[in-house]
C-alpha cells in the first residue's frame, strides 16, 4: 500500500515528532510511505522512509501557489492509496492542492481545540473544507474529537493518541533530585512561566528545576521570573539528543501547560517511568494520567496547588516510587504498533 504523509518536516517540533513516528511506523508495518515535507529544514528525527522537501522556497515564507503546486504534482507522480495531512492548515494546502483530482486527504489534527489560527489562515482553511470535504479525521484526544466533529461536519472520525517511542530505560541510574520541564521556550502554552511561579513557591529548597529544550540565554525571560536566591538551582540544557538519559535521572517531571494538541512530553516521561505532575489542561493529561494512580493531576493554571502538589511528592519517597512503577504501564498503550494499526484500520475500513 502507498501512504504519502504531508507534515512540516523532519526538524525539532511536537508535530515533526508525530509526523516522523507515523511515518516510521507504517515503514515498519510494511508499507510503502513517503514524506512530503512543506518546509526545508534540517533533519532532527531520524526517517526510514522516502523524503521530499521543496528546492529554493519556504525557507523564510510560505509560499501557497508553490506549494500547492508541489503537492500536487508530487502526488500526482506517487500515485498513493492514502494521503495523511498533518495539522488542519497543511491539510486544508493539501486539499487545494488535490482539487478536481481522485485523491483525498485524512486530516490528523495536532493543535489544542483552543489554538486560534491567525484569520487569514482559518478563511483559507475554512474555504478549503467547503470545497472538498476530507475523507476523514483523526483527533489525538476524546476532547478534541467533539471540537473537531462540529468544524468539519459529516466525515468520518476517529481519537487515536500520538505514538511514543520506545523509550530506553535505565535502571541502573538512580533518580536525582530533579525537578523537569521539556518543550520549546517562548511559546505560552507550555506554560514555563507558571513552573517558574510554581518554584518560587516550592516549601523545599534543595531540589533542582531543569529545562530541556532552551539554551539559559533564551530561557532569560523565566529567570527574570524566578526570586533571586533559586536562580542558582534553575539550569537549562538546551538541545537534547538523548531524552531518554535526562528522563531516567528525573525525581519528578511536570507539565504545566496551558494548552496541548496532545501532550507528547508527557507521555514519553511516563513510559520512561517518571513520577508525573501535569495541569489540568485541554487537552490530553486525563487520556495520559490516571489521576493518584499512574500520576497527579492538578486545576489548569493554580500555581499554589502546583507547588504544593510538588511539595508533597518531594517529601514522599514512596508515593514518587509507586509512580515510577505505574507510569510505565502507559508503553503498552502508546505502542508504535498499536497505534499504527489504528491508523491502517481507520484508512482501511
Amino acid at each position: 500500500m502507498k501512504i504519502v504523509i504531508i507534515g512540516p518536516n523532519v526538524g525539532m517540533g511536537g508535530v515533526e515528532r508525530a509526523s516522523s513516528n507515523i511515518a516510521n511506523g507504517l515503514k515498519n508495518a510494511g508499507h510503502e510511505v513517503t514524506y512530503l515535507a512543506l518546509i526545508p529544514e534540517p533533519h532532527f528525527f531520524e526517517l526510514n522512509t522516502d523524503y521530499i522537501e521543496p528546492l529554493d522556497f519556504n525557507e523564510t515564507k510560505m509560499s501557497f501557489m508553490k506549494t500547492i503546486k508541489y503537492i500536487r504534482k508530487n502526488v500526482k507522480e506517487i500515485e498513493p492509496d492514502y494521503i495523511i495531512a498533518f495539522t488542519k492548515f497543511y491539510a486544508a494546502l493539501a486539499n487545494v492542492a488535490l482539487l478536481f483530482s481522485k485523491f483525498k486527504i485524512v486530516v490528523t489534527e495536532r493543535s489544542s481545540p483552543l489554538y486560534q489560527w491567525p484569520k487569514p489562515i482559518e478563511r483559507f482553511c475554512k474555504t478549503s473544507f467547503l470545497l472538498k470535504k476530507p475523507a476523514g479525521v483523526i483527533s489525538q484526544t476524546s476532547i478534541a474529537s467533539e471540537f473537531h466533529k462540529k468544524y468539519y461536519g459529516k466525515t468520518k472520525y476517529s481519537v487515536i493518541p500520538n505514538a511514543v517511542r520506545n523509550i530506553k530505560l535505565y535502571p541502573q541510574i538512580k533518580r536525582e533530585n530533579i525537578i523537569l520541564a521539556v518543550g520549546r521556550f517562548h511559546d505560552a502554552c507550555k506554560g514555563f512561566d507558571l513552573l517558574i511561579e510554581a518554584f518560587n513557591l516550592l516549601e523545599d529548597k534543595s531540589w533542582r528545576l531543569v529545562f530541556a529544550g532552551g539554551s539559559k540565554e533564551e530561557g532569560q525571560y523565566l529567570l527574570d521570573l524566578a526570586r533571586p536566591e533559586i536562580i542558582s538551582r534553575i539550569d537549562f540544557l538546551g538541545v537534547v539528543k538523548d531524552m531518554d538519559l535526562i528522563f531516567a535521572k528525573a525525581g519528578i517531571f511536570v507539565m504545566p501547560s496551558r494548552s496541548e494538541g496532545f501532550p507528547n512530553a508527557l507521555a514519553e516521561a511516563m513510559a520512561a517511568g517518571c513520577a508525573c505532575v501535569s495541569f489540568d489542561f485541554i487537552a490530553g493529561p486525563r487520556d495520559i494520567i490516571r489521576d493518584n494512580e499512574s500520576g497527579l493531576i492538578v486545576e489548569s493554571g493554580n500555581v499554589e496547588a502546583l507547588a504544593k502538589t510538588i511539595d508533597k511528592l518531594i517529601s514522599n519517597t514512596e508515593r514518587r516510587n509507586q509512580f515510577e512503577q505505574t507510569a510505565i504501564a502507559t508503553r503498552n498503550q502508546f505502542r508504535e504498533d498499536i497505534i499504527i494499526k489504528k491508523y491502517l484500520d481507520f484508512l482501511t475500513k
